[in-house]
């Protein structure tokens, strides 16, 4: 079944109508032929990125907690979103929600503030249920965002979601005096909120820097001091960072805020170039460039232009040697580092991805995701500790496989990727790209210069084989 956990207890404004088809359980990506090629070389696609579902949900809480009406542009409007967007309204935050028309997948949103005092709470008997979906920021902003409310909160999600990390979070609410009831120091959780406890709290961001994000972002009207424990590298928390930069320039008081496109999406259109380095397909529109090229340096992921796997291209020593180019998960790259993962078999050198370990404990086991689904692909990969280390082959020597995509959005669109140069590359589940960007299978499909005119096939699930082209928008959106 596609997108199948992907529910909402509330319905709110802006959202898919409710009796539009999803995407087929299996499609296939067809590789970008050398007519097609050469036509991008007399005029590139022209790719406007989602917003970022990062950016996005930090800052519906730093509206809601603010003192006056925020618009929020340029904001994502995917699964991940749409769970906080439903917790904001029942837990009493007013929100509008208007289309946006430069990029549909995008939405204005206005939160008016509560001023840090959250209307609505539950009872000891009747909890105020707030349901996450597998959104991890949702699910860590708000067991932080409800300790300052008057009132009981149950937090639940998918099962997935109940076997995400969140031990350290609340260990850290409780030692501001906060009771969390759970039996396993997950979700489902149920949050006592009394209200703002100053004072000091330490938390480690081993399992994940959302619990130190969770913590900032209601720090203000908590009278928190949030530190990561001594020694930490600010390099290495890069959402964190993010964080930190928000709280600081947010209008709390009222105002707007634009939120930046997703650089970890941006990353799969990049990867197109990188495909193809001689053609160049894409230009990849309004996104930030690397922080040392002035971009703001607020999402990690930017640096991936620069870091990305180049088909054909190998790294090399000062005496000109071929070497193994080495990329970590801790300090060059967050999410987009599973597209450079996919694409590096066809680099023109050894790839080592190092400090994988934080990936384990996200939608799926992404570790162990890669390494499956690329050799299923007959990539050459090895696994060692939380490092993938990936040998490079020729395209024709890859593909004919049929991949399981965990229901992760980033496995889907990565191998979706993997997918414009390399045959038969068949995708398990594609409408759970809707988690962040729900466009992105209209943007493959449509004609240039608004796509790359991909073409997308529903296959048959029991046989594989071909039973219709993909062209209609509506067929191609990610919906429930």
């Amino acid at each position: 079944l596609c997108c199948s956990c992907c529910q909402c207890h509330q319905p709110i404004s802006g959202r898919i109508p409710p009796d539009h088809m999803p995407l087929p359980g299996l499609i296939e990506v067809v590789p970008l032929s050398g007519e097609q090629l050469e036509q991008f070389k007399q005029k590139k696609a022209q790719i406007v990125i989602p917003g970022s579902k990062s950016i996005t949900n930090r800052a519906f809480v730093l509206a809601a907690l603010g003192s006056g009406t925020v618009i929020l542009k340029g904001a994502l409007w995917s699964e991940d979103t749409e769970a906080m967007a439903d917790c904001m309204q029942r837990l009493g935050i007013g929100i509008e929600v208007a289309p946006d028309p430069a990029v549909s997948a995008n939405r204005t949103i206005t939160v008016h503030g509560c001023n840090g005092k959250i209307p609505n709470g539950g009872t000891v008997e009747s909890p105020l249920e707030l349901f996450v979906a597998n959104a991890g920021t949702a699910a860590r902003f708000l067991t932080a965002m409800v300790c300052l409310g008057n009132g009981v909160y149950r937090l639940s999600g998918v099962p997935r979601m109940h076997e995400r990390p969140q031990s350290e979070l609340i260990r850290a609410v409780r030692s501001l005096g906060y009771q969390v009831e759970t039996p396993n120091d997950k979700l489902p959780a149920v949050v006592h909120g009394t209200g703002p406890r100053p004072g000091p709290v330490t938390v480690s961001v081993d399992d994940s820097s959302q619990f130190a994000s969770a913590l900032l972002l209601s720090s203000r009207i908590g009278g928190w001091e949030v530190s990561t424990p001594e020694g930490a590298n600010p390099d290495e928390l890069p959402y964190v960072e993010m964080t930190r930069r928000m709280v600081e320039v947010f209008p709390n008081e009222g105002g707007e805020f634009q939120v930046e496109p997703d650089a970890s999406s941006a990353s799969y259109f990049h990867g197109v170039n990188a495909l193809f380095p001689d053609v160049v397909p894409v230009d990849v529109l309004a996104c930030q460039p690397p922080k040392d090229s002035g971009g703001t340096g607020w999402q990690i992921d930017a640096e991936y232009p620069r870091l990305t796997p180049v088909a054909g291209k190998a790294g090399s020593n000062e005496e000109g040697a071929t070497t193994t180019v080495e990329v970590s998960r801790k300090t060059d790259l967050g999410d987009s580092i599973m597209t450079a993962i996919t694409l590096a078999p066809l680099a023109g050198s050894p790839f080592a991805f190092t400090n994988l370990g934080v990936l384990r404990k996200q939608e799926c086991e992404r570790v162990q995701a890669l390494r499956d689904e690329l050799t299923k692909c007959k990539a050459q990969v090895v696994e060692t500790g939380d490092t993938l280390e990936v040998t490079p082959v020729t395209a024709d020597t890859l593909g004919d496989a049929t991949i399981c995509t965990y229901h992760d959005h980033r496995m889907a669109m990565c191998f979706a990727t993997l997918g414009l140069v390399v045959r038969g590359i068949k995708l398990e589940d594609p409408c759970c790209v809707r988690k962040t960007v729900p466009s992105f299978f209209q943007i493959l499909a449509a004609p240039p210069p608004q796509g790359l005119g991909v073409e997308i096939w529903e296959l048959d699930p029991a046989t594989g084989e071909r039973v219709r082209r993909l062209t209609d928008p509506d067929d191609l959106l990610a919906t429930k």
